[in-house]
């Protein structure tokens, strides 16, 4: 940002860092901004790579759902006397399947 008592180009390049992805970013303020202006837009910014990296923590945090093998699931289905096979069991209900299946 350019100040009353030093003058600068067009614009002015501050370097900011994604560590979610560590990409390099860089934030352009015109020169002709005020001080508000500038803040504001730094501000946004810095919300937005905030809510980016939080996002890809909880998208690293999340859990993925592991299903059942359908044909150990239709053994102990068959056990039970069940034929039709429910669709996307998770792994470890698979006796609950068997049991809440129709027929």
């Amino acid at each position: 940002m350019a100040t009353r008592e030093t003058p600068q180009s067009n614009t002015e390049t501050a370097p900011l860092t994604d560590s979610a992805n560590s990409a390099d970013l860089s934030l352009s303020i015109p020169a002709d901004a005020s001080e508000t202006e500038a803040a504001a837009i730094a501000a946004a910014i810095s919300a937005h790579v905030t809510a980016r990296q939080r996002a890809a923590v909880a998208t690293a945090q999340r859990q993925t759902v592991e299903y059942a093998d359908e044909w150990t699931l239709a053994g102990r289905l068959a056990s039970v006397g069940k034929r039709r096979l429910p669709s996307k069991v998770k792994r470890g209900e698979e006796w609950k399947a068997a049991a809440r299946a129709r027929y």
